[in-house]
């Protein structure tokens, strides 16, 4: 349901510093010798641990690899060539946030926690890594942190992909019951990018939850419109007309459910139903 964009450029303003506070608080407290010097020894490992040219080379074009084996699928041997170019080039943000969508992708976290934190301690202004850090803690269904981090992402004024993180967050909203902002949200979604199938099919189930089929329908069918095998739409405008005593058209789009989806639950929902609108 959530759009997960891998070509990451994704907003995370004001969350990187979480664990760095704490740490120089405790430093504070101590003698204004002991704090110089460990500056000091700071800036010599900072120095030390610099990539060099040759390495910074290497990662990119490890990173590279790794975005082409993303973009087919390939997310182990993604994350393996992420995980070398990490190696040569820790400071690299681009890096950093491709791991922590592959992290979450496996359900991993905290691990995809850590790796956007850190992309965004780099550079506090990655949109990129702000709105992908609320999409983990969407599929953790922690609503209100990925509300957080998604309005976040569009407090930047030059995030590039607003509609992305308006859809996101007007799907959070839906999640949490308050179908007001939801509605707001996608709605803001749609201005930046009218032909958003993402958006008008959540905006369809806020029209659903609040008992506005007419709209819902409408909404259900521009998303059609722009992808005309989109399952999630097809199944919910069946259920809608079935519940209203319409069955030769939900006939249609359970049809195209059953021969379109990837969902195999579903599918198998959706000929049970064929057969019984059938005969």
């Amino acid at each position: 349901m959530l759009i997960r964009s891998y070509n990451l450029n994704l907003n995370h303003s004001d969350q990187g510093g979480g664990h760095t506070g704490p740490h120089f608080q405790l430093i504070a407290h101590g003698s204004g010798m002991l704090l110089c010097f460990i500056f000091f020894l700071c800036l010599l490992s900072s120095c030390a641990s610099a990539p060099k040219a040759e390495d910074i080379k290497k990662a990119e074009t490890l990173n590279n690899l790794g975005t082409a084996y993303l973009n087919d699928g390939k997310l182990n041997e993604a994350f393996v060539e992420f995980q070398k170019a990490l190696a040569l080039n820790p400071r690299n943000k681009e890096t950093l946030n491709y791991l922590g969508y592959i992290s979450t992708r496996f359900r991993k976290y905290d691990d995809a926690i850590s790796y956007y934190n850190k992309a965004i301690s780099i550079d506090p202004n990655y949109a990129e890594a702000v709105h992908n850090l609320g999409v983990t803690y969407a599929d953790m269904e922690a609503w209100d942190e990925a509300i957080k981090y998604f309005k976040a992402a569009l407090s930047n004024p030059v995030y590039s992909t607003p509609a992305q993180a308006y859809s996101n967050l007007g799907y959070a909203y839906y999640r949490k019951g308050d179908f007001v902002n939801a509605e707001k949200s996608l709605r803001e979604a749609m201005m930046r990018n009218p032909v958003f199938p993402m958006a008008t099919y959540i905006l369809g189930l806020v029209y659903v939850e609040t008992n506005n089929d007419k709209s819902a329908i409408e909404e259900f069918k521009k998303a059609i419109g722009v992808v005309p095998d989109y399952a999630d739409a097809h199944w919910e405008l069946a259920k809608i007309y079935l519940r209203t005593g319409q069955k030769a058209r939900a006939l249609k789009h359970f049809e195209v459910v059953a021969e379109k989806d990837t969902n195999t639950a579903r599918r198998r929902e959706a000929l049970i139903y064929i057969q019984q609108l059938k005969y």
